[in-house]
């Protein structure tokens, strides 16, 4: 998944209202943020909007390009 994760990330480079980000739920130091939110299989993808707020929404779409 990770190519097509660095593919989106350039589509929306510089954008200012859009931001990409991934991170990794296995290393120690990110385990408090990924319990924060809720991430329990990987890849777990989320959408982070207004709407949504800090809880943001799963998102549960198809996973293929």
């Amino acid at each position: 998944m990770a190519p097509a994760w660095d593919e989106l990330e350039e589509h929306y480079a510089g954008q200012k209202k859009v931001v990409v980000g991934d991170v990794d739920c296995t290393a120690d130091r990110n385990k408090k943020l990924c319990e924060t939110h809720g991430v329990q299989s990987y890849p777990t993808i989320k959408i982070y909007t207004p709407e949504t707020g800090e809880e943001g929404e799963a998102y549960d779409g198809a996973r293929s390009r």
